[in-house]
């Protein structure tokens, strides 16, 4: 029976040492990232705070509708359609002799970047400069592949009627994304976040993988995510057709691989794709290619562009539509 005392006493005083660190941990590690910016724990809020589950598993997520949040010292406003952009009427987009919406992920999203310096409103710039009546609307969401954006223009954005959708195509747009495990620790605590970074680089460092090999398995003709990415562009384009809507594929490079770019076999494979499905195409690689590509990199150890990469996007994508 004293044994028994002793083993619940010392264990329930190991339990409560446990807590106390965890949550002493917890509690630096806040502090430390109100002051030093994390690029995981700024993604952490994002789906937090700006992203919500829906029923479609061929969607997984949208952006939660008239909500914003400061990540990466940026404000993220969402409008009423879960874009990253102006609030507006349907009606509103009839006043533009042609209205863009541009679909993509967190590179078409303008994640790290102010909204004002983001290459859909930079586009909207240099239209009203040279007297065009055009308007581009924002429809980037994190966390996306082609599949994702597809459905999500078809079943929230299809009714708003755009003359014109840019698909800002990523190199990684082919990807199947498997729905996010989370777990208690996780989904609450900042230390989760960084455990679970850690333990994910650990084990990379033993399973080393080369970027252009991991691509050429994903684009390969019987690779699972290709064939769905096929399969809803074509979707896609036979809508516009019906409709009258200009589709436009917009290949954006990986700008980390740029010196020397090895990915030119993606590029060559959505062109060919482009043109067998009739998109029009226009190929943003030769944009960045001999550039700095730490002058085109964001902060914080994010991989995404940064306010100047997406000016030279908008100027590339501006001359592109206007010939």
């Amino acid at each position: 029976m004293e044994y028994l005392k002793s083993f619940f006493k010392s264990s329930l005083i190991v339990l409560i040492s446990l807590l106390l660190g965890i949550f002493f941990c917890e509690a630096i590690l806040r502090i430390k990232h109100s002051f030093i910016i994390n690029y995981d724990i700024e993604m952490w809020k994002y789906a937090k705070k700006l992203k919500i589950k829906v029923n479609n598993a061929k969607i997984n997520h949208v952006h939660l509708r008239n909500s914003s949040a400061n990540l990466q010292n940026v404000e993220i406003k969402i409008n009423r359609y879960g874009q990253r952009d102006i609030d507006f009427e349907p009606s509103y987009l009839k006043k533009f002799d042609r209205s863009f919406l541009i679909l993509g992920s967190s590179v078409a999203m303008g994640w790290g970047v102010e909204s004002e310096n983001v290459f859909s409103n930079r586009l909207n710039r240099e239209a009203a400069e040279d007297d065009k009546n055009w308007i581009f609307i924002n429809g980037g969401v994190g966390n996306y592949n082609a599949e994702r954006y597809i459905n999500n223009y078809f079943e929230n954005w299809e009714k708003l009627n755009f003359s014109d959708i840019i698909i800002h195509f990523f190199v990684n747009d082919t990807e199947v994304i498997e729905p996010a495990k989370v777990n208690f620790f996780t989904n609450n605590f900042h230390l989760g976040v960084v455990t679970w970074k850690l333990l994910n680089s650990y084990l990379s460092i033993f399973n080393p993988e080369n970027i252009e090999n991991y691509y050429k398995i994903r684009y390969q003709n019987d690779y699972e995510g290709y064939q769905i990415t096929k399969k809803e562009l074509a979707r896609l384009n036979k809508h516009c057709k019906k409709n009258s809507i200009n589709c436009h594929i917009i290949l954006m490079p990986d700008i980390h691989k740029l010196n020397p770019y090895k990915l030119n076999f993606i590029n060559k494979k959505i062109k060919k794709l482009a043109s067998d499905l009739n998109y029009n195409f226009f190929d943003l690689t030769g944009t960045f290619e001999g550039r700095d590509e730490k002058k085109i990199w964001n902060r914080y150890g994010d991989p995404h562009p940064n306010g100047f990469a997406n000016s030279l996007m908008s100027k590339s994508i501006y001359n592109y539509l206007n010939k």
